[in-house]
């Protein structure tokens, strides 16, 4: 576990805290992301490092324990950090992967998203209070997604476009 002083600072809506070059070279962040987990003044952290470039990395104090904490922009913060090797998969509702198992093309689609929008679909599926509401949810859902695999960002023959090459 790696240990840090880092004072919080605001981009837009969210606040940051710089990682110093040393502890992302220690926790052998090479790439452009890494999941982290740790504390904040001793509150548990659970996020992901975002490059800076030039080997630096930044975290984001999320909102919720920016609260808790009392903190703000301007504040300096003890953060432990350390690589978060647990899977971010989200645990599927079985009504959702009953859905999933019967249409291929919406399952295709879903799977091709990012880990974090699948567990903001998960979270807003399962926050519905009686059954009913989460079976519908789902079946919106599912519409959706096979809505979605007509477009072109997710059909199979479709190739990702790179910025400039049109």
């Amino acid at each position: 576990m790696k240990v840090f002083s880092g004072r919080m600072y605001k981009v837009g809506l969210i606040r940051y805290v710089d990682v110093p070059a040393e502890i992302s070279r220690a926790l052998e962040a090479s790439g452009a992301y890494l999941a982290v987990c740790g504390s904040v003044e001793g509150l548990p952290l659970r996020t992901t490092m975002v490059s800076r470039g030039n080997g630096c990395h930044r975290i984001a104090i999320h909102g919720d324990l920016r609260k808790k904490l009392r903190l703000d922009a301007g504040a300096v913060v003890e953060i432990t950090l350390e690589r978060d090797e647990e899977s971010r998969e989200p645990a599927l509702p079985p009504v959702l992967v009953f859905a999933l198992r019967n249409a291929p093309e919406a399952r295709r689609v879903f799977r091709a998203m990012t880990t974090a929008l699948r567990r903001q679909i998960v979270r807003h599926l399962t926050q519905a209070k009686r059954p009913e509401t989460v079976e519908r949810r789902v079946t919106r859902l599912v519409r959706r997604l096979e809505g979605m695999s007509q477009t072109k960002k997710f059909s199979k023959n479709s190739t990702s476009k790179r910025r400039g090459q049109e």
